[in-house]
């Protein structure tokens, strides 16, 4: 009797995720069904209807991206792009198809260039998604406990030596791993990157409408997100150009 009653305790927990994992899968397979049948309206609703539920991966943002591609919105395809991008870093597909969407909206906005350091940090932190950087930063503290293992047991001075500075070299990789998977995971929750989806802006020198104007950008630029006042933020784009706009007029990736 106990044993049946754990049972059906078991069944309950389990068959609500069971229902959302079918619901979610059905809803893809009908948004690819929309796509192939050129109804990229449909896709994307079905795509959306998926996100809706707290399904979220690099494929589906990168198949909403694609369906409003298709429909010619562009501020909305470059949007899930990057959101796939932020998930699935080093995907070729998302890459092109966010230069190719990019290679669409008005402004072509230059980047500010970099020091050699900081380029090489952001290539490094944008090599991998947080999993698989959490994953390298697990491998590298396996490899730092082997090698202390070395240190410790080890019969001769030369096994020791060799385990004290191989594990050494390893503890400071498996922090530096440890640091891009915290600051890809704050990123990711922190929301500081967003899309322009008015037409054309007019970005103001303090957060209301008397403000100075500075300059314009257009739908579908990329932005950064640097502080909020009100209904208000204040944004910097590629080129290091500074000043503020309405929250409503941007999306946040």
């Amino acid at each position: 009797m106990k044993r049946l009653v754990w049972g059906i305790i078991v069944v309950l927990v389990q068959m609500p995720l069971w229902l959302f994992g079918q619901n979610y899968e059905s809803n893809i397979r009908l948004a690819e069904h929309y796509y192939a049948d050129a109804k990229y309206d449909s896709a994307a609703m079905a795509y959306q209807k998926v996100l809706d539920e707290g399904y979220h991966s690099a494929e589906l943002y990168y198949n909403l991206g694609n369906s409003y591609y298709k429909q010619n919105q562009i501020p909305s395809a470059i949007l899930y792009y990057e959101k796939a991008l932020k998930l699935d870093p080093g995907n070729d597909n998302i890459q092109f198809n966010l230069k190719l969407a990019n290679s669409r909206i008005q402004d072509k906005i230059e980047d500010l260039p970099l020091i050699f350091f900081v380029r090489w940090y952001t290539g490094l932190y944008t090599m991998f998604s947080v999993d698989n950087w959490a994953k390298i930063a697990l491998v590298l503290f396996s490899l730092f406990a082997l090698f202390s293992l070395f240190y410790f047991l080890g019969k001769s001075v030369l096994v020791r030596k060799t385990g004290f500075y191989l594990g050494f070299v390893f503890l400071m990789l498996s922090a530096s791993s440890l640091f891009l998977t915290y600051k890809k995971h704050q990123s990711q929750i922190e929301q500081t990157q967003a899309i322009l989806f008015a037409p054309a802006v007019t970005v103001k020198s303090s957060p209301n409408v008397n403000g100075v104007d500075l300059f314009v950008i257009h739908e579908g630029a990329k932005l950064q997100v640097i502080d909020k006042v009100g209904q208000w933020c204040e944004i910097k784009i590629a080129n290091g150009s500074i000043g503020w706009i309405e929250m409503k007029t941007i999306r946040l990736i």
